[in-house]
C-alpha cells in the first residue's frame, strides 16, 4: 500500500531498514535525521538535522545517479549560457535511460529566469534542473529555496563569460544537500566546481 511518508530506524547492523513503497522515509540514525528518496534514475540518503541519539548505528550520506550527464552536453550549455549573457537561461534534464536536455522557453533576465509553461511536463518530469547566473557567481539564492521543492538535482552555473564555475545540490521537498559536481556531471575543461571541501564527502 503507497504512503506519502514513512517513519523509520536504522537497523542494529547499520543497514537501512525495509523501506515501504512511498513518496520519501525519514530514518532515525545514531547521528541525526535522514530522507530517503527514490525516483529513476536517481536514489539519496541525506541529513535533515544533526544529532546523537544514543544505541542506534550512525548512517552515511549517499547519492546514487544511474549515469553522468556526458562532458560535451555541460559544454554545450556553457556555450548556450554564453550567448545569453548578461541574462540567466534555464535548463532540464530528463533521464529515460539517456539524458534528454530540454531548453524550454523562458522568460530571462540579468538576475532571474522563469519557463513560460510553469507546467510543461519536460519541466514538471525533470530529474535535474540547471540555470545560469551570467557574470554572477554560481549559488542558490532564497528564491531558488523558495522555488526548488520537489525532489531532483539543482544546479547552478555561473561567472560564464570569465572563469565558469558551478555549484550542485539535491532536493529533497525542501530538504538540501550540497553534492559534488562529477558525482552528476563528466566534468569538462574549463568549469571549476565550488563544492567546499569541508563539506561531508558523500559515496
Amino acid at each position: 500500500m503507497f504512503s506519502f511518508i514513512q517513519y523509520l530506524t536504522v537497523q542494529p547492523d547499520g543497514t537501512l531498514p525495509e523501506i515501504p513503497n512511498c513518496l520519501y522515509a525519514y530514518i532515525a540514525a545514531g547521528n541525526g535525521l535522514f530522507v530517503h528518496a527514490k525516483r529513476p534514475g536517481l536514489e539519496v540518503l541525506i541529513p535533515v538535522t544533526e544529532c546523537r541519539i544514543a544505541g542506534l548505528p550512525e548512517l552515511t550520506p549517499s547519492v546514487k545517479v544511474d549515469k553522468r550527464v556526458p562532458a560535451f552536453a555541460l559544454g554545450d550549455i556553457l556555450h548556450i549560457s554564453k550567448q545569453c549573457f548578461p541574462h540567466e537561461a534555464l535548463f532540464w534534464f530528463n533521464w529515460g535511460g539517456e539524458w534528454l536536455i530540454n531548453i524550454p522557453e523562458q522568460t530571462t533576465r540579468v538576475a532571474s529566469v522563469v519557463p513560460c509553461d510553469r507546467n510543461d511536463p519536460a519541466g514538471t518530469s525533470a530529474l535535474m534542473d540547471l540555470h545560469s547566473h551570467g557574470g554572477l557567481r554560481p549559488f542558490f539564492s532564497p528564491i531558488d529555496d523558495r522555488d526548488e521543492t520537489g525532489f531532483r538535482i539543482y544546479a547552478v552555473i555561473g561567472h560564464v563569460n570569465t572563469e565558469p564555475r558551478i555549484c550542485v545540490r539535491v532536493g529533497v521537498y525542501k530538504n538540501y544537500f550540497d553534492i559534488p559536481a562529477d558525482l552528476v556531471f563528466e566534468m569538462p575543461d574549463g568549469i571549476t566546481d565550488v563544492y567546499d571541501k569541508r563539506h561531508k564527502e558523500v559515496i
